[in-house]
């Protein structure tokens, strides 16, 4: 993923995390079923790269994708309505003051 395709189509963008998520998850369970049969073959050697492979190009996408919402002039915002929400409402409010006060 390229940082023009986030411009191309948002749906897509949350598309493809929800491929990652499930990515993940499949992977993760694959590989503690390979660890729980015991490492012992060289196919089992090339599918834990490939498995690599596509998890660092996902992270790289990933990383992109989070890159811009830090960029976000609603970041602190988001972030401190979500804390809310998760009941750390007075602690955001603590950090996002402390942060006014010494002027970022």
């Amino acid at each position: 993923m390229e940082i023009s395709d986030l411009l191309k189509d948002k749906s897509s963008v949350l598309r493809y995390i929800l491929q990652t998520i499930t990515s993940s998850q499949k992977n993760a369970a694959g590989l503690r079923g390979m660890k729980q049969r015991g490492f012992s073959n060289e196919g089992m050697l090339e599918k834990v790269i490939e498995v690599t492979a596509i998890q660092s190009e996902q992270i790289q996408s990933l990383a992109l994708i989070a890159l811009v919402g830090l960029q976000s002039r609603d970041f602190d915002s988001q972030v401190a309505e979500m804390m809310n929400k998760m009941g750390r409402g007075e602690e955001a409010l603590r950090i996002m003051v402390d942060k006014k006060l010494k002027g970022e």
